[in-house]
């Protein structure tokens, strides 16, 4: 059956898990999932919130270890969901299936972490935020959250249009989404931060809402960086030449990490902005 399938390969036919993903209808079902037991945590259910929250993160973490740790029965099944090679420079094709599940994997404890060090501090409190704390103009982040989306949907986008064989398209989608990309980090490092610290409307000092708001904010932030640092290789490899209908696996990667991202960005927005406001 593998030697029939690296034959249909060589002959020009594109295998099923070229065309087809199961990520990005996962990921969807799992933030709508998870949001939903997020809004009922604020609302002091505490048991559905939480029940929904595991079942979301669970789902996540099976679909992605799943094919990796269990033989399946057919080679549809082995081959769905799955991301596509890549080969850099001409080099042997290299399988990053496993590479982004152990990247995210390592990602949801690091934000797991920090979200539930943010919700044992918040426990602490009567009242959250704090007595002193600034309500937080949400315009910035209601633009940055349109700029996520934005980019998600456009490189998702660039990359069906690549397996359609439309190299053009590809490339205006995926520069297209590392501009929007960039204006993320630019908003919030150019113009938020500085405008609530130098205003000394908020900074890591005024409480401890100031202090894991930065941090939480910070560390998404670097992630976004990396991500755009990702989409700027990937537009330079493609400007060479290098993704073909069969060969883009680094930039489905690069996707999944970015909406990843996109999907902790918010919660952060629910949590810091929204969420304050609701128990206040």
């Amino acid at each position: 059956m593998r030697h029939a399938a690296e034959q249909n390969e060589s002959q020009g036919h594109v295998p099923e898990y070229y065309e087809h993903s199961i990520w990005p209808a996962l990921i969807g079902l799992g933030t709508g999932v998870a949001l939903t037991g997020l809004f009922l945590l604020l609302k002091g259910l505490i048991f559905p919130g939480s029940l929904l929250l595991l079942l979301s993160f669970g789902a996540v973490l099976f679909g992605f270890l799943y094919h990796d740790t269990k033989s399946w029965a057919s080679a549809v099944s082995r081959s769905f969901g799955r991301i596509p090679r890549d080969s850099v420079l001409g080099a042997f094709p290299v399988d990053i299936n496993l590479t982004i599940q152990i990247v995210i994997l390592t990602e949801l404890l690091l934000f797991g972490g920090a979200f539930g060090m943010y919700f044992a501090i918040r426990a602490r409190f009567a009242f959250w935020p704090p007595p002193g704390s600034p309500i937080l103009d949400d315009f910035l982040p209601r633009i940055q959250t349109l700029v996520l989306i934005s980019s998600s949907l456009l490189i998702e986008w660039a990359i069906w249009q690549l397996k359609r064989g439309n190299v053009g398209a590809f490339k205006v989608g995926l520069i297209g989404t590392t501009i929007l990309g960039s204006l993320f980090p630019i908003l919030q490092l150019g113009f938020e931060w500085p405008h609530q610290i130098l205003n000394n409307i908020l900074t890591p000092a005024t409480n401890f809402f100031g202090a894991s708001f930065y941090l939480l904010t910070g560390i998404h932030g670097a992630h976004v960086v990396a991500g755009v640092i990702a989409y700027g290789y990937t537009d330079i490899r493609a400007f060479m030449g290098q993704y073909t209908a069969k060969n883009h696996g680094f930039v489905e990667a690069t996707a999944t990490y970015w909406h990843f991202v996109h999907i902790i960005w918010l919660f952060l927005f629910a949590l810091l902005w929204q969420g304050s406001r609701l128990l206040t």
